[in-house]
């Protein structure tokens, strides 16, 4: 597999940086009892979502911390015998490894659970990518952690020629009306909140 690498090497500009912080501060605001219950209202969109019904593969982030859970979305898609990746970060990159359960996982980077093994993924263009994030516009575009690690795994997918179906989820108060782009920023194909499905 050939794979395209890069790194960021332009600084943030200011207003990302506040607006990171702001959404951060925000999402956290939140009590554990109204995360669970929001998270519970996207899960249930996304696996309405046609994609989601028609996709044989479900990639999707472990949630943690203030973030929308996708421990159900993960259970979930197991039962209904889909194949489950969840990404495993490895030096600069983000690759995705199949788990059977939440038992096949384990603190990984920054305490986030990782695959205890690497089982290989394959991707295809029937794949759908649960995509997490601080910041989302109207436009499809998100603001990250400033790692980039989702933006070089598409940009990746897209060089050996597979066309991921990209879900951004998050909680209504995370979207904004505009977000700065850089070049190297992928959009997204759709974002599930508790209030509406933003194509």
């Amino acid at each position: 597999m050939t794979t395209y690498c890069w790194r960021r090497t332009v600084n943030l500009t200011m207003d990302k940086k506040i607006l990171r912080k702001q959404k951060m501060q925000e999402r956290d605001s939140l009590s554990a009892e109204m995360r669970q219950a929001l998270s519970d209202v996207i899960t249930n969109k996304v696996i309405e979502l046609e994609e989601y019904k028609q996709a044989e593969t479900i990639l999707c982030y472990v949630s943690c911390r203030s973030e929308v859970s996708t421990v159900e979305l993960i259970e979930h898609s197991l039962k209904e015998d889909k194949t489950v990746g969840v990404p495993k970060v490895e030096g600069d990159d983000m690759c995705f490894y199949k788990i059977m359960s939440m038992d096949d996982l384990e603190p990984g980077y920054f305490g986030v659970l990782e695959p205890k093994t690497c089982k290989p993924i394959e991707e295809t263009n029937n794949s759908l990518v649960i995509v997490p994030g601080l910041a989302f516009d109207r436009d499809l575009n998100r603001i990250g952690y400033g790692k980039g690690f989702y933006d070089r795994y598409f940009l990746n997918s897209e060089t050996v020629g597979n066309s991921l179906i990209k879900c951004g989820i998050a909680y209504d108060m995370q979207i904004c009306d505009r977000i700065e782009t850089d070049p190297y920023d992928r959009h997204l194909d759709m974002i599930v909140t508790e209030k509406r499905i933003i194509r």
